[in-house]
């Protein structure tokens, strides 16, 4: 599973197939329960496809793309040929806070 966060560019990594020959990616967020949905075009690999890399690196820019947190089916598309990956979108973080029996203490705050 894929983890992005809310507010910040991620960088996402994945294989790197032999069928990546152009380095112009399109990845679709789709929302798996309810509604929600974000498309980039024309993302580039990090490395350049370089041929001594086995994965390619792309930025998810959530900091200018408004999405809200949950599970999103995530798209790629290179050359016409699409990949689909369960990702996981947080727009919280957590705090363990406490000591003793309190020590267990989770608190969740807004990214």
């Amino acid at each position: 599973m894929k983890r992005l966060k809310t507010g910040v560019v991620n960088t996402l990594s994945f294989v790197k197939l032999s069928t990546f020959t152009v380095n112009s990616f399109d990845v679709t967020l789709d929302k798996v329960v309810g509604n929600g949905s974000l498309t980039i075009t024309n993302l580039t690999d990090l490395n350049n496809l370089d041929s001594c890399k086995d994965f390619i690196q792309i930025n998810i820019d959530l900091l200018s793309n408004d999405l809200e947190g949950g599970e999103y089916e995530l798209t790629i598309t290179n050359s016409g040929e699409s990949y689909k990956y369960l990702t996981e979108v947080q727009d919280y973080t957590t705090t363990q806070t406490g000591t003793g029996i309190y020590g267990s203490t989770v608190r969740f705050t807004d990214l």
